[in-house]
Protein backbone atom coordinates (compact mmCIF):
# COMPACT_ATOMS: atom_id res chain seq x y z
CA UNK A 1 0.00 0.00 0.00
CA UNK A 2 1.56 3.28 -1.11
CA UNK A 3 0.47 6.47 0.61
CA UNK A 4 2.56 8.64 -1.72
CA UNK A 5 0.22 8.01 -4.63
CA UNK A 6 -2.22 10.44 -3.05
CA UNK A 7 -1.88 13.90 -4.65
CA UNK A 8 -2.98 15.59 -1.42
CA UNK A 9 -0.03 14.22 0.53
CA UNK A 10 2.39 15.16 -2.25
CA UNK A 11 0.90 18.69 -2.33
CA UNK A 12 1.19 19.09 1.45
CA UNK A 13 4.80 17.89 1.38
CA UNK A 14 5.59 20.24 -1.51
CA UNK A 15 4.04 23.29 0.15
CA UNK A 16 5.64 22.65 3.53
CA UNK A 17 9.01 21.84 1.94
CA UNK A 18 8.83 24.92 -0.28
CA UNK A 19 7.95 27.09 2.72
CA UNK A 20 10.83 25.70 4.79
CA UNK A 21 13.38 26.05 1.98
CA UNK A 22 12.22 29.60 1.21
CA UNK A 23 12.71 30.64 4.83
CA UNK A 24 16.03 28.80 4.93
CA UNK A 25 17.16 30.71 1.82
CA UNK A 26 16.84 33.90 3.88
CA UNK A 27 20.15 33.01 5.48
CA UNK A 28 21.86 33.85 2.18
CA UNK A 29 22.86 37.52 2.34
CA UNK A 30 24.36 39.80 -0.30
CA UNK A 31 25.90 43.10 0.76
CA UNK A 32 26.77 45.26 -2.27
CA UNK A 33 29.25 48.10 -1.87
CA UNK A 34 27.40 51.44 -1.78
CA UNK A 35 28.92 54.70 -0.59
CA UNK A 36 27.23 56.28 2.45
CA UNK A 37 24.64 53.51 2.73
CA UNK A 38 24.42 49.97 3.91
CA UNK A 39 22.01 47.63 2.14
CA UNK A 40 21.73 43.89 2.67
CA UNK A 41 19.60 41.61 0.50
CA UNK A 42 18.38 38.29 1.92
CA UNK A 43 17.13 35.32 -0.09
CA UNK A 44 18.27 33.02 -2.87
CA UNK A 45 17.88 32.87 -5.90
CA UNK A 46 15.84 36.08 -5.74
CA UNK A 47 16.16 38.50 -2.82
CA UNK A 48 12.94 38.80 -0.85
CA UNK A 49 14.05 40.92 2.11
CA UNK A 50 16.00 44.16 1.98
CA UNK A 51 17.54 45.83 5.03
CA UNK A 52 19.02 49.26 4.60
CA UNK A 53 20.27 52.29 6.48
CA UNK A 54 22.18 55.45 5.78
CA UNK A 55 25.72 55.79 7.12
CA UNK A 56 26.32 59.36 6.01
CA UNK A 57 27.34 61.58 8.99
CA UNK A 58 25.51 59.34 11.46
CA UNK A 59 24.02 55.88 11.40
CA UNK A 60 20.25 55.65 11.51
CA UNK A 61 18.04 52.68 12.33
CA UNK A 62 17.63 49.80 9.93
CA UNK A 63 14.65 49.90 7.58
CA UNK A 64 13.24 46.66 6.23
CA UNK A 65 11.41 46.07 2.97
CA UNK A 66 9.74 42.82 1.91
CA UNK A 67 10.06 42.13 -1.79
CA UNK A 68 6.90 40.06 -2.21
CA UNK A 69 7.47 39.09 -5.83
CA UNK A 70 10.85 37.55 -4.96
CA UNK A 71 9.31 35.70 -2.00
CA UNK A 72 6.51 34.23 -4.13
CA UNK A 73 8.85 33.20 -6.96
CA UNK A 74 11.29 31.57 -4.50
CA UNK A 75 8.39 29.72 -2.86
CA UNK A 76 7.20 28.42 -6.25
CA UNK A 77 10.71 27.37 -7.30
CA UNK A 78 11.40 25.51 -4.06
CA UNK A 79 7.92 23.94 -3.98
CA UNK A 80 8.37 22.58 -7.50
CA UNK A 81 11.85 21.37 -6.61
CA UNK A 82 10.51 19.42 -3.62
CA UNK A 83 7.58 18.01 -5.63
CA UNK A 84 9.85 16.88 -8.45
CA UNK A 85 12.42 15.30 -6.16
CA UNK A 86 9.76 13.49 -4.12
CA UNK A 87 8.02 12.27 -7.27
CA UNK A 88 11.25 10.94 -8.77
CA UNK A 89 12.31 9.33 -5.49
CA UNK A 90 9.08 7.47 -4.92
CA UNK A 91 8.71 6.51 -8.57
CA UNK A 92 12.16 4.88 -8.45
CA UNK A 93 11.34 3.36 -5.06
CA UNK A 94 8.16 1.78 -6.43
CA UNK A 95 9.99 0.48 -9.52
CA UNK A 96 12.63 -1.08 -7.28
CA UNK A 97 9.96 -2.88 -5.23
CA UNK A 98 8.30 -4.53 -8.25
CA UNK A 99 9.53 -8.07 -8.94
Amino acid sequence: MSYWKSPAILAIASVSGGFFLTLFSGLYAVKPFILDAEIIYFGFPLPWLEAGRSTWKSQVDWRYLFLWDGLIVDFIIYGLLVATSLGLYFRSWLMKRKP
